[in-house]
């Protein structure tokens, strides 16, 4: 509708294209962040992950999980860590797929 009008192409990228097409796209890339930040974690856990000088939430509760029946506190900061950022990361999409969705602006 915008082309029979006499918009030019640019105009109707920037228009129209880009705020319907910008906003599922990060709301899908912060949703996806926890995936990734679970994955490493998980590779790291079982050894495929990063190598041991580099920090790692998976490498800390593996090293936890080692001793976890002599000291079971040190298994618990990075499991909380990790759950507290997977669950902002959760919420900060909700919010932004809220915030951003272009059918509530109608």
């Amino acid at each position: 509708a915008a082309y029979m009008v006499g918009a030019s192409t640019p105009r109707i990228i920037f228009r129209h294209l880009l705020p319907n097409v910008l906003g599922p796209c990060i709301v899908q890339e912060t949703l996806s962040i926890p995936g990734y930040i679970l994955t490493e974690a998980f590779l790291s856990f079982i050894g495929l992950g990063v190598d041991p000088p580099t920090p790692s939430w998976g490498l800390m509760i593996q090293e936890g999980y080692q001793g976890l029946r002599s000291y079971p506190h040190v298994i618990l900061t990075p499991s909380i860590a990790l759950t507290i950022t997977v669950l902002a990361f959760n919420f900060l999409g909700d919010g932004l797929r809220d915030a951003l969705d272009p059918r509530l602006y109608e």
